[in-house]
């Protein structure tokens, strides 16, 4: 997918998941599609790589949805990751937090709300 073909998903479908799923105790969250994979936007080096940088599509970080575009294949690959960065964004930070210490990925709460909301990406696609 190009850029543009991305942008013009998220204008469309973003204003949707945000009414749909309504409004955190935290501001609205940005998008940021300026990091190649989660190594280089956590690092701030832009060429950074690791064990997940061809497969890390998103992440909820410090108020931020980052979208990472060269892992984004598809429409439903983006509108799943918006939907579940998202959903974090609404989760209760704190809980969050606490629920990453206490589970694995796959056993979280958060985790697997999040993925269950991503069954909803239809809901937010043009076609």
């Amino acid at each position: 997918m190009t850029q543009e073909e991305i942008q013009q998903i998220i204008s469309y479908a973003y204003p949707l998941i945000q009414k749909y799923y309504g409004k955190g105790k935290l501001p609205i969250p940005k998008i940021d599609t300026s990091h190649k994979n989660t190594y280089a936007m956590h690092s701030g080096e832009p060429e950074a790589t690791g064990e997940h940088a061809a497969t890390s599509i998103a992440e909820y970080y410090k108020g931020v949805i980052y979208l990472y575009l060269p892992n984004i294949k598809d429409e439903e690959g983006l509108l799943r990751a918006l939907v579940h960065e998202y959903t974090h964004y609404t989760q209760d930070s704190e809980l969050f937090a606490k629920y990453r210490d206490m589970y694995d990925y796959d056993e979280d709460p958060t985790e697997i709300e999040a993925h269950k909301n991503e069954e909803n990406w239809e809901m937010f696609s043009q076609k």
